[in-house]
């Protein structure tokens, strides 16, 4: 697709599209990472089952420790990690309900589409800063 970049005619412009397109580019490299891991582990029960012995047994030792950490940096990563672990298992235990072969595909489906957004972002970043070096300062 052709994009009205020569619409832009300020550095500032350029830059601030930039910022908006770097966002999103890393939303969607970050969806596509949770994507194929549920991909690479749908409808392997095994796989989902050490995972999960994992994720509780992180989500464990997280709740042990923060009640004993002082307010911090430190204390602040491990409340992250607990969240983002929490976050995993769920996924999983969800998967876990309901995983028929349309999922699969729809989740494929997902994952080329979010691929595509990505490349495409890098893409007109790639772009947009070129064409923000042929502007005066």
């Amino acid at each position: 697709m052709a994009y009205s970049i020569s619409d832009l005619t300020t550095r500032a412009e350029c830059e601030q599209v930039t910022k908006v397109l770097v966002k999103k580019r890393d939303e969607a490299a970050n969806r596509r990472t949770n994507l194929a891991f549920e991909l690479q582990n749908f409808g392997d029960p095994a796989a989902r089952a050490a995972e999960l012995t994992r994720l509780n047994r992180r989500i464990t030792d997280a709740q042990t420790d923060l009640p004993t950490m002082p307010d911090g940096r430190e204390k602040r990563k491990v409340e992250n990690e607990l969240s983002s672990h929490t976050r995993q298992r769920n996924t999983l235990l969800n998967q876990a309900d309901a995983q028929g072969s349309d999922d699969r595909v729809l989740l494929e489906f997902e994952l080329f589409n979010v691929a595509a957004a990505h490349d495409e972002a890098v893409r007109l970043i790639t772009e947009v800063e070129a064409h923000r070096n042929t502007l005066s300062a």
